[in-house]
């Protein structure tokens, strides 16, 4: 007796192999190396070289894998469009220079991260432009800034380390008004966690290299914005060169196809460790303070609630009470939390500020900002609640 023919979810394995189906479309993004693209005729490579057509032409321009992370970033974001970058600091460098040129003028908030510190310090008056810093807290300062006629107006929320928050929407209020962009690093909170867009930033920007990247292996940025603003910022990346690679951006496709699903249980995990840890502060303890949104005790609380409806951030900072030694000591108990800068990742990651995002700023500087030697910066991972909790409480000398 003949065999009957092997069935497969989709028909007999003669079928299946006769079909249509063996040029199936891939479940994964493909990846696309190619530097340039030829074309069948001169004419229509002229077409490409002159912009009369736009389609694939030279990398350095564009290429498919960058279009997709940015076109799926826009959508998460809530943007029109979105322009990519090899890391985060050439985002944002790129929006200073799309905006301001020699002889103007940009307000930059104080409490931001010290990439950006040390940029305005360095760089930007290098170009000729005049960095006016107003304390982001004091709304007096946002009329003083806004009043010398900047190009752009810089802030980050939430703020590195210190979890405070900026109200985007009063502050964008005041910014269309005086007819100056709004710009925000959001990289501690994307969405669904906030849309700082729809709070009323102009700009947004991300280090990729962050929650969107996901797991430590790639470096990237992206400013997210209206079309016109994007054209311009194109523009920029184009004669300047800083365009996300294609591996990367391929990472960060891999990545999107999970990041909702990340950043929402990091958020969980995060205020969870929170809470647990608030119970445990002291004036005169180990620990004196836990600096995290989520909490009642946070003094942006209630803006977070309205500004922030996905969530309140993976990130919380401690602050200990022995100072400096104190976050050195603890910092060389943990186990399971990985000593490392950066945040966003599947692991947990802790850094000291005064040691890493904020290395570089004298005493004065570190009390502007809020910065306490004694603080831990933790970014919140997917590692099991329990071990994560267990690692931390243990090497901070807390009863468990």
């Amino acid at each position: 007796m003949q065999d009957s023919p092997r069935q497969t979810p989709y028909g007999t394995a003669a079928e299946w192999t006769n079909s249509s189906h063996r040029n199936g479309v891939p479940a994964s993004p493909s990846l696309e190396r190619s530097s340039t693209w030829a074309r069948s005729t001169a004419q229509s490579l002229r077409d490409l070289g002159m912009r009369a057509v736009h389609d694939d032409f030279y990398s350095r321009y564009g290429h498919p894998n960058a279009r997709a992370v940015e076109a799926e970033v826009a959508a998460v974001e809530g943007g029109a469009g979105a322009v990519t970058f090899a890391s985060g600091m050439s985002a944002i460098h790129a929006v200073f220079a799309s905006f301001a040129g020699h002889g103007d003028r940009v307000a930059v908030a104080r409490q931001v991260y010290g990439g950006v510190t040390s940029l305005c310090r360095h760089e930007l008056p290098r170009s000729g432009v005049e960095v006016d810093v107003f304390d982001v807290f004091e709304e007096a300062e946002w009329d003083r800034a806004l009043e010398a006629k900047p190009r752009l107006c810089w802030v980050e929320t939430p703020i590195n380390p210190t979890m405070r928050l900026v109200d985007l929407h009063r502050l964008s209020e005041r910014c269309r008004a005086a007819g100056v962009p709004l710009a925000c690093d959001a990289t501690f909170a994307p969405a669904p966690v906030q849309s700082a867009l729809r709070s009323g930033a102009d700009l947004i920007v991300h280090s990729l290299t962050k929650y969107y990247g996901g797991h430590s292996d790639v470096l990237g940025g992206v400013v997210v914005s209206s079309h016109e603003h994007c054209r311009v910022i194109e523009g920029f990346r184009a004669r300047t060169g800083a365009i996300l690679a294609p591996d990367s951006a391929w990472l960060v496709q891999r990545s999107l196809r999970t990041h909702r699903i990340r950043v929402e249980e990091q958020n969980r995990n995060a205020a969870r460790l929170a809470r647990d840890l608030a119970e445990t502060v002291s004036p005169d303890g180990v620990l004196t303070a836990v600096h995290h949104p989520s909490l009642p005790s946070h003094p942006d609380h209630e803006l977070a609630r309205a500004q922030m409806p996905g969530g309140f951030g993976a990130v919380l900072t401690l602050t200990l009470g022995g100072g400096y030694p104190a976050a050195v000591e603890a910092m060389e108990r943990l186990q399971l939390v990985v000593r490392a800068p950066s945040l966003g990742g599947v692991e947990s990651l802790v850094s000291i500020p005064v040691d890493s995002s904020h290395v570089g700023l004298d005493e004065e500087g570190l009390r502007l900002h809020g910065i306490d030697p004694g603080m831990l910066r933790v970014s919140v991972g997917l590692e099991p609640f329990e071990s994560l909790r267990s690692d931390l409480f243990a090497a901070l000398g807390l009863d468990a």
